[in-house]
């Protein structure tokens, strides 16, 4: 099947609702799923849009928050994603939203993902596994060794890109709805490859992550042990702009980056078996930007890249995936 690359769909209610949560922060995974048919278009929005939704509420509002605060609605929180997490289960089953006044899924919302995978054969595993990681970023869980990091990542990152990689094999009847040839769950084309592209997004915002709280860096004890360094330190490299003193850190973790990035690229087979040529250039073009990304950080170290990151990060993201909005 080969079709058109629209910019933008005809997308409709409820959609258009979606939309608008899930173009404000213009990723790339956003740019990209804009590049696929307009029913996956509207798959992609449903699901992104859900997931923004809570994790807006657990990052920009739950996380922001004095540690008095965070104490006191801690338990609200952690019953919101619950609450999510059954409208998820409740729009997979094609039923009514169970929580209209209350819950975090707006009627709009809701009723795009009821009318997307709730005609699918997609498991709703992916929303789990993210309720799964924003219990523990509630929790304030230790992001001790490189395994909890991993573990994280399953629910954080993992998980979304998972939807992608479905969507990508996905085909669509307006009779039977969603189906994808894929004989292996959708997480074993997705793991790997959105572990090297989480890392590599961390290196990426790591000057602007820095400015908010210590909970809000999502890099292990260990590996700041084996670099030697602490928050603090990193803090005061990039606010005096001594990014020689971050090379080392980004090495570490550039390595562990490219490891993931090798395995993918072992299990990309079947996937790209069945992608038509279009598809597997928007999957290509999606990676391009990380990997131009991490190629950068390599060539001449992290502290390089970290003084020339405006035009870097400006250049490989519109190179290879243009704003769909300025076309």
């Amino acid at each position: 099947m080969s079709h058109s690359l629209p910019s933008k769909a005809v997308l409709g209610a409820p959609f258009e609702a979606c939309n608008a949560l899930a173009a404000a922060k213009n990723a790339n995974l956003y740019r990209a799923a804009m590049r696929l048919s307009p029913e996956r278009q509207r798959f992609f929005l449903a699901s992104y849009a859900s997931m923004r939704v809570i994790d807006d509420i657990v990052d920009d509002g739950f996380l922001e928050l004095p540690d008095a605060e965070r104490h006191a609605q801690r338990e609200t929180v952690l019953e919101t994603i619950n609450q999510w997490q059954a409208q998820i289960i409740s729009a997979k089953a094609g039923a009514d939203n169970p929580l209209p006044e209350t819950g975090p899924l707006s009627g709009d919302v809701y009723e795009a993902l009821r009318l997307t995978l709730g005609r699918s054969d997609l498991s709703p595993e992916p929303w789990v596994a993210l309720a799964d990681a924003l219990h523990r970023d509630v929790a304030e869980e230790p992001m001790d060794e490189w395994d909890d990091f991993i573990a994280y990542c399953e629910g954080a990152t993992a998980a979304p890109a998972s939807i992608f990689v479905y969507l990508l094999s996905a085909r669509y009847d307006p009779e039977i709805g969603y189906t994808s040839p894929l004989t292996n769950p959708p997480i074993c084309h997705a793991r790997d490859m959105a572990i090297f592209c989480y890392i590599i997004h961390i290196l990426r915002d790591l000057p602007e992550d820095i400015k908010g709280p210590d909970r809000l860096v999502t890099i292990p004890s260990e590996m700041l042990i084996a670099a030697d360094i602490t928050l603090g330190e990193i803090r005061n490299a990039i606010g005096q702009a001594k990014f020689e003193n971050l090379d080392y850190l980004g090495r570490i973790l550039l390595e562990h980056a490219w490891e993931h990035f090798e395995t993918g690229q072992a299990r990309s087979g079947e996937l790209l078996s069945i992608l038509d040529t279009d598809e597997a250039d928007t999957l290509s073009r999606l990676f391009t930007v990380y990997i131009e990304l991490g190629g950068a950080m390599m060539e001449n170290g992290y502290a390089s890249f970290l003084k020339d990151r405006d035009a870097i990060m400006k250049s490989t993201a519109q190179n290879s995936l243009p704003d769909v909005n300025q076309q």
